[in-house]
């Protein structure tokens, strides 16, 4: 009898500590490849930002989550993130015109660490011009975004125990198009139509819409063709005055804009 009391018990402390006890605030450590187990938060990593009471909840919502562990047998979902998770600066919950550090708009991701920062700080990489969700990438989502040089996909590492539903594969949670920070995307040449004026920038871009009567304008687009396959000597071949050109990387999303000088 005192060996089958000893056996309850264990079994009982091991329930207790599993991820259906977890609460909003608790800290737990991965369990294997597909579970959590609490544990003490001074040897932890993880703390559980938000306990749903819903396996069709949604964890990307919530700033600074960084997994999440869902059970469709007892319907709840964990949202877990590090123990010194900043919700200010939490990169999944990013809007328009936020920036971040850790990213560049040149080229996407530069750093692990990418979060939220106010634009004029230093370290500030990149600028959010849109934000799409559930995107299956392909390679032109953020070409038709006026400014966007470069994107960031985020997404959330989920395990799950039960009957989970079957979810399209290779889907990004979310979908940032990225520009220069500080840069007024409308200013973008991506914008410019016949009889809009650019100047010089000397940076990567090369070039800005300007009112054709400011300081700095010096060319006139005197044609634009909306596709990035003619070749540019071909698309300004026919365009009156046009000493030079502009071919994006667009692809289906591309264009040709033939300058002339004011």
């Amino acid at each position: 009898m005192p060996a089958v009391l000893v056996v309850l018990l264990a079994w009982g402390l091991t329930a207790c500590s599993g991820p259906a006890s977890a609460q909003t605030g608790d800290c737990v450590e991965r369990s294997g490849d597909d579970s959590y187990v609490a544990v003490d938060c001074s040897a932890a990593q993880l703390r559980v930002l938000e306990r749903q009471e819903d396996d069709a909840g949604d964890c990307t919502t919530v700033a600074g989550v960084t997994e999440g562990y869902v059970d469709y047998t007892g319907g709840y979902r964990l949202c877990l993130g590090p123990l010194d998770t900043d919700p200010a600066t939490a990169v999944n919950v990013s809007e328009v015109g936020d920036c971040l550090a850790g990213a560049d708009a040149g080229t996407g991701v530069t750093g692990s660490d990418v979060h939220q920062v106010d634009c004029s700080d230093p370290s500030a990489g990149a600028q959010v011009l849109s934000r799409s969700e559930d995107v299956l990438p392909i390679g032109f989502e953020c070409d038709d975004v006026a400014g966007s040089t470069a994107s960031y996909s985020w997404s959330l590492d989920e395990t799950s125990t039960g009957d989970a539903p079957i979810a399209p594969l290779n889907i990004t949670d979310i979908l940032f198009c990225l520009g220069p920070p500080g840069v007024d995307p409308q200013a973008s040449p991506d914008t410019a139509q016949v009889g809009d004026c650019l100047r010089e920038t000397g940076d990567e871009i090369g070039y800005a819409k300007l009112d054709c009567s400011a300081p700095g304008a010096t060319y006139r687009v005197v044609e634009r063709v909306d596709t990035g396959f003619v070749p540019m000597e071909i698309a300004c071949a026919s365009a009156p005055d046009a000493v030079s050109g502009i071919q994006s990387q667009g692809g289906l999303s591309g264009y040709v804009l033939c300058l002339a000088p004011i």
